[in-house]
């Protein structure tokens, strides 16, 4: 395509990216203020009212955040049997680099997580940053879905013929970038701003503009559009604020490569959800469940009023008493007497009734409960008593286990390809002399380019070990322990794996072995070690309950 044509795509491509969003920013906005604890502030609300709101939406998201993360995310790295380019370089100095790499960077894997959930999608995207050390010149940040620029028409990501990101860049940092350019510079405006998103720029002119025009450019910002053409294999820098949109400001070769030299994006999609018939188009677990926690704020708000106008009311009949004596009346002084004229003091003081709150509130309040907890595989163990049985409950468990699993694979798949990018992103951007020194296997080892240059099979690790998961995993090693034991499994190993799965102190091991070197007798042999115990053929056919038999089965 000339360069008119590829202006013209990326004005159709952004204007619809624009309009998409500018649609949804109302509903986006409401999944925002509520998850924040400020569920009024986008709502018209009488200013006399007595305004509640419960955490329940920050709970909801972060239930789910924290049985996604246990652990710091890391993957294994292997050959991979299929690769057109030979054995790979060396897989276990690239799994030590990823590994040491998305440790530092759980923060922003953990959020790309956490707008996914609120909203429909999110992505993580690669940047270059100035480093000594060829490990870290490849930073990674979260994005939210309007930033991100994806093909809606696509059935999945693998299909896309385009992905792009849309920001704000200062205009120093433009200029460092992309030259000595005279910018048409704005103002940064957010997403949720009275204009919407970035595209509804509002007009400057007469003294707004020469106001802007006097800021430093530090503080004035351009918007720009990175689009990653795949079907050309190339990328495409452009901006409205030069030359009012007509050039390009930069267009080149997708420069970040796959090992087999296909064009690899450094932008990755995280869906948690997807609309069935459009994959590209990502479902909200916040929107699910929103409209239960409307409901609900609305209703406590009710409470909190009508509580507040359930008080203690009288009428007393016009002239039968004094001021002073209504003063005592209301003061509540003890043995105090007060003088009534009136021949009876029957309907002289009599109370106002109040209406109680229908039950009907209640009843609708356990519904709304009820549905947000349908609306959630975590809600389920907030903890209320239940009358189901053990069996039901490890079975509801091992559900919402397996449905914390399907989660866990999208967020895995998302550290595998942004792990594959960092890898090709270093290889890249390495100069020639590089070298570095990580462990691995409990070694120090130098790592140059080329040691990473090659395919390679990525899994994540710990892709089931979500809390649930867990406790499942603990209670069925402790029921398997007798059965292990009559199998021949050495007790010593049987702690080791009771201490690492319970993460408890390794000096219960060691008192272990020394309480069994205490306990055998005089010229007996010492409790095996793992070689030893690897020796015994079939195992011992009856019970073994310590350590010590499997010293006299020696």
């Amino acid at each position: 395509m000339n360069k008119n044509d590829i202006i013209r795509l990326i004005r159709i491509i952004n204007s619809e990216h624009q309009d998409y969003w500018q649609e949804k920013s109302s509903e986006m906005k409401k999944y925002r203020d509520v998850y924040e604890t400020k569920f009024w502030r986008s709502l018209d609300y009488d200013a006399s009212m007595i305004r509640v709101e419960t955490p329940d939406a920050y709970s909801y998201i972060e239930s789910y955040i924290a049985s996604l993360f246990t652990r710091a995310p890391a993957v294994v790295i292997g050959k991979d049997i299929a690769a057109s380019t030979g054995e790979p370089a060396n897989p276990q100095a690239a799994q030590a680099i990823a590994n040491r790499w998305l440790f530092r960077k759980r923060e922003q894997i953990e959020n790309a997580s956490r707008l996914a959930l609120i909203y429909d999608y999110s992505a993580l995207k690669l940047i270059p940053q100035t480093s000594m050390s060829m490990l870290d010149k490849a930073e990674v940040v979260a994005i939210p879905p309007w930033e991100v620029i994806v093909d809606r028409d696509a059935g999945s990501s693998l299909q896309q013929r385009f992905i792009g990101h849309t920001y704000f860049l200062t205009v120093d940092d433009a200029k460092a970038r992309f030259g000595d350019k005279k910018f048409t510079a704005i103002p940064k405006l957010d997403y949720f701003d009275k204009y919407g998103p970035s595209n509804a720029m509002p007009r400057y002119d007469g003294q707004a503009r020469q106001s802007i025009d006097d800021l430093p450019d530090s503080y004035l910002y351009i918007q720009i559009v990175e689009l990653y053409d795949l079907l050309a294999d190339e990328v495409y820098f452009w901006s409205p604020q030069w030359k009012l949109g007509e050039e390009l400001l930069q267009r080149a070769e997708i420069p970040l490569r796959t090992s087999d030299n296909r064009p690899l994006p450094p932008i990755q999609t995280l869906y948690y959800s997807r609309i069935p018939d459009s994959p590209m188009e990502g479902i909200s677990a916040m929107g699910r469940v929103y409209d239960q926690f409307y409901e609900k704020n609305i209703l406590r708000t009710y409470w909190a009023n009508s509580v507040r106008r359930d008080s203690r009311q009288y009428i007393y009949k016009e002239g039968t008493m004094d001021e002073e004596a209504l003063a005592k009346i209301t003061a509540g002084i003890d043995g105090a007497m007060i003088a009534v004229d009136h021949d009876s003091l029957d309907g002289v003081i009599r109370e106002v009734g109040v209406t109680p709150i229908s039950s009907n509130f209640d009843r609708y309040s356990n519904y709304i409960e009820a549905d947000i907890n349908r609306g959630s595989v975590i809600q389920t163990f907030a903890g209320e008593p239940t009358k189901a049985s053990a069996t039901e409950i490890t079975a509801i468990a091992s559900y919402a286990a397996s449905e914390m699993g399907k989660l866990a694979r999208e967020r895995d798949s998302l550290i595998e390809k942004i792990t594959e990018c960092y890898l090709r992103f270093i290889y890249l951007l390495a100069e020639e002399g590089d070298k570095a020194v990580v462990e691995a296997d409990g070694k120090a080892v130098v790592v140059t380019p080329s040691d990473i240059d090659s395919q390679f099979k990525i899994v994540a690790l710990d892709q089931g070990s979500q809390p649930l998961a867990d406790a499942l995993k603990k209670q069925n090693l402790i029921a398997l322990l007798p059965t292990l034991q009559s199998l021949g499994v050495p007790s010593n190993l049987l702690l080791d794996e009771i201490v690492r799965a319970y993460e408890l102190p390794k000096t219960f091991t060691d008192a272990a072995a020394q309480a069994i070197a205490a306990a055998a007798p005089q010229g007996a042999v010492r409790a095996p070690t793992g070689a030893a115990a690897s020796r015994l053929e079939g195992g011992p056919r009856e019970q073994i309950n310590s350590a010590a038999q499997i010293v006299n089965k020696l």
